[in-house]
């Protein structure tokens, strides 16, 4: 790869540093390669006056940055990782996270006095929300102060006391050969950091796939799922400069333990709360954290997404089914908001069950009403110990689209679908049932219309249940911040139980009869009759009973 590289940077001694950093990697991987580094003046270099903490959003390091590397007039830029949004701009994406250097704060202070012995009203200089509110829960005897300017002039304007101490990262100070100024280190799971603090981040346009691929050779594993976990639970939260919003993940053989916070910007609110998990499922550790700490969270805690133009539809089914309806609402422009009502799991198998999987040869047909039934019947068959191949001598009817293709991926033939998707056309539209011997495996509280439709058309029905549907309580401090601020677009519903479960977890709550006025979009016409026993003005239901038909719904009528 012989051409000209162009890095663009912001000037501090720091940032230059950091450049320098990446710029003695990429000759390692590629000595042919030419550099040049071009300095970048941004919004935040040119405004170093002491401002209100909560006031500055991240994009105030790297926006100019952002445009210039968008115009083609540099090809990649290096930033600090906790200054860069969760969200980037438009055709910019993250090439490379290096291995990451100490995410720890640092106190430095007048004297060499650690923090617990600071005098009552001493001066404590950050430009952080998330130090303030950290600070504060601890000693609130102290005053905490903005302080701007880089590194080296934040410990000038100490020294010249203006502040009896400040706060930095520890990563800043060491690459700068300032780490002998500092007088205590704070613990990174006690004092948490901000998401991403010690790692650098290289940036580059989402269509320059050659630099791309040269760049992700300095990747470093951990780090890149460590920081991926710290972001996703920022953006969970609304993150940003102005709300005090911590997150650090430490990488560990078998895992990552993934440690949170978020406060008030008084510092009489301070939550934290930490996960372990698989490496691999950093945004899914992220995400969960942030979600149990948001539930924790009084008033006193509004995400930023909240209160942005930003529109939401709630989905009320469990977690794991929504990636691709979640998907499809990201494309519309949308924002999905999590309120799971049920919980799917695995039901212990009955001897009485276990007697008709072993007889499976038995049977004539099996209906399956949900993708759900098909996991857990295979999963309860290998645990019978039912050679599987027995299935292939079986005729087996699908409820939709969506559920035959599961059947299929098991490598099974499916001989019937329903018209429209419904357990009423599933019973009514499967021929020559009469005398035949049909096996229905699904949830626990499956309703018994299917069964009684085709009982009277005199087929032999057998019922087990295979998997248990669970109500989840749920008073969510988010799905309220998002009703009380008309961000509400629409809530989803996809089976008579996330009706039953959203009802109940409503009650509980005693929020605005508001509620009945907000758009709600039933999968299918059985969802829509329970819907219609609460009292809902503007109900919707999907023509095609799948995600694509609910996304056209919302794309046709409620958008």
């Amino acid at each position: 790869m012989n051409e000209t590289i162009i890095i663009g940077t912001r000037g501090s001694e720091l940032a230059l540093i950091q450049t320098e950093i990446i710029k003695k990697q990429l000759n390692l991987i590629s000595p042919e390669i030419q550099i040049v580094v071009k300095v970048i003046k941004t919004k935040g270099d040119k405004n170093k006056s002491p401002i209100p903490l909560d006031t500055t959003g991240k994009d105030w390091f790297t926006k100019e940055i952002d445009r210039a590397l968008l115009q083609g007039e540099i090809d990649m830029a290096v930033h600090s990782l906790k200054d860069l949004s969760e969200d980037l701009s438009e055709g910019l994406i993250i090439a490379a996270v290096p291995k990451r250097e100490d995410a720890r704060e640092a106190l430095i202070s007048q004297g060499n006095i650690t923090f617990e012995q600071l005098k009552k009203g001493a001066i404590i200089g950050t430009d952080s929300t998330r130090r303030k509110a950290q600070i504060l829960s601890r000693r609130n005897d102290v005053i905490v102060k903005s302080i701007r300017g880089n590194v080296d002039g934040r410990v000038k304007k100490l020294e010249n006391g203006e502040y009896d101490a400040i706060v930095l990262a520890v990563a800043g100070l060491k690459r700068l050969g300032l780490e002998n100024k500092i007088t205590e280190y704070f613990s990174d799971t006690d004092f948490i950091p901000s998401p991403g603090q010690g790692a650098l981040a290289v940036v580059i346009r989402e269509n320059n796939k050659t630099l791309l691929k040269l760049l992700q050779k300095l990747n470093h594993r951990p780090t890149v799922n460590a920081t991926e976990a710290e972001r996703t639970f920022s953006k969970i939260c609304g993150g940003g400069c102005s709300l005090p919003i911590g997150a650090y993940a430490l990488s560990q053989k078998n895992g990552l333990i993934l440690y949170g916070m978020i406060g008030s910007l008084d510092g009489k609110h301070v939550l934290k709360d930490f996960i372990k998990g698989d490496s691999s499922d950093a945004k899914t550790l992220g995400k969960k954290l942030a979600e149990k700490l948001l539930k924790k969270s009084s008033p006193w805690f509004v995400p930023n997404n909240i209160l942005s133009d930003k529109k939401y539809v709630i989905i009320t089914r469990p977690e794991k089914e929504n990636k691709t309806f979640v998907k499809g609402l990201e494309k519309m422009g949308l924002h999905a908001s999590l309120y799971p009502m049920i919980g799917i799991s695995k039901l212990k198998i009955s001897q009485s069950t276990k007697q008709y999987l072993l007889d499976l040869a038995s049977f004539d047909w099996i209906l399956f009403t949900s993708i759900n039934g098909i996991r857990f019947f295979i999963k309860a068959l290998k645990e019978a110990k039912v050679d599987l191949s027995v299935l292939k001598k079986i005729k087996i009817a699908a409820i939709g689209t969506k559920t035959a293709e599961i059947v299929k991926k098991n490598h099974l033939s499916v001989h019937f679908i329903a018209a429209e998707f419904t357990t009423e056309n599933l019973a009514s539209e499967l021929k020559n049932v009469k005398g035949k011997k049909i096996l229905l495996p699904r949830a626990d509280i499956a309703t018994p219309v299917l069964i009684q439709n085709l009982e009277k058309r005199g087929a032999q029905v057998v019922n087990i249940p295979v998997y248990q549907t669970k109500f989840i309580s749920s008073l969510d401090k988010t799905f309220e911040n998002l009703l009380e601020r008309k961000k509400i677009l629409c809530i989803t519903f996809t089976s008579p139980s996330t009706v039953t479960g959203f009802m109940k977890n409503i009650e509980a709550m005693e929020v605005s009869k508001d509620i009945f006025s907000i758009p709600v979009l039933a999968i299918g016409p059985v969802t829509t009759k329970s819907i219609r026993k609460f009292g809902f003005q503007k109900i919707y239901t999907a023509d095609t009973f799948t995600e694509e038909g609910m996304l056209e719904k919302i794309k046709e009528v409620i958008l």
